[in-house]
Order: C-alpha cells, then sequence, then structure tokens
C-alpha cells in the first residue's frame, strides 16, 4: 500500500537530499526570495535574511569551516505551513567529530521555504565541536 507525504514534507527532503550531494543550485532554488533564517549553530548564531545571505552563511559552514556531514533523517512531519525534520547529523572538521540530534523548523508558502529555525538537542556538544574544530 503506498503511503501519503504531504508535499511540504516532501520539499523538506529534497532540500536535504540536495544539501548531502552538495547541490547549492538545487537548494537555493528551494528557498524564498525573501527567507529568513534563524541559525543557533555556535560562531554562526543569528539572522540571515533573504536568498544571498542564506546562501552566504552555508557557504560559511561548508566552504570556509571545512565542514563534513552527513545527514540520518529519522522523520519529516507537515501540513500546508510548517514542516518539521527530525535528524541526526556527524560532522567532522579537521581531526574533530560530533554525532548530535537536531530539529529543524519550516514555515513553507507555495512550495518554498520562507523561515527557518535550527535547534540542537545537545548545544554544549555543538560549542566544544566548533570550539575545537
Amino acid at each position: 500500500m503506498a503511503t501519503y507525504e504531504h508535499p511540504n514534507a516532501s520539499i523538506i527532503r529534497s532540500a536535504y537530499e540536495l544539501m548531502g550531494k552538495g547541490d547549492a543550485i538545487g537548494y537555493a532554488a528551494l528557498l524564498d526570495d525573501d527567507v529568513i533564517w534563524h541559525e543557533s549553530t555556535p560562531g554562526m548564531q543569528g539572522e540571515y535574511r533573504g536568498r544571498d545571505q542564506v546562501l552566504a552563511f552555508m557557504g560559511q559552514v561548508f566552504v570556509e569551516s571545512g565542514l563534513q556531514m552527513s545527514i540520518d533523517v529519522h522523520d519529516v512531519l507537515a501540513n500546508d505551513e510548517h514542516a518539521v525534520i527530525l535528524h541526526e547529523t556527524t560532522g567532522t572538521m579537521g581531526e574533530c567529530t560530533l554525532s548530535n540530534k537536531y530539529v529543524d523548523v519550516y514555515h513553507l508558502s507555495n512550495g518554498k521555504i520562507t523561515e527557518h529555525w535550527h535547534l540542537s538537542l545537545d548545544p554544549s556538544a555543538d560549542e566544544e565541536f566548533f570550539a575545537a574544530g
């Protein structure tokens, strides 16, 4: 029996697949022009506004820091306005490795990501990892 997945859940799954492949162009296409990104990653906390700022932030995370990561998606929950992804991410920077669980919350409209919040289940582990990396 086929299972139904809300279209917003499919968009978020696609976003994480594209991120995992390093497909910045495909990922950018899922962001609204006026997206607001609320970030809690240590050293990168803040609010990023607009697609260009969000993509510059992503460049900082992956290119400048040298962060390599893999994401194991546990579940995506969605309705007409929101999507929530539960995932475990393993990140490596230099000699340091961290596995942590996260919840990312999204607002979506017309098939685009309009707002994002990143929440770590163990923020102190994130702080130690990014301070050492």
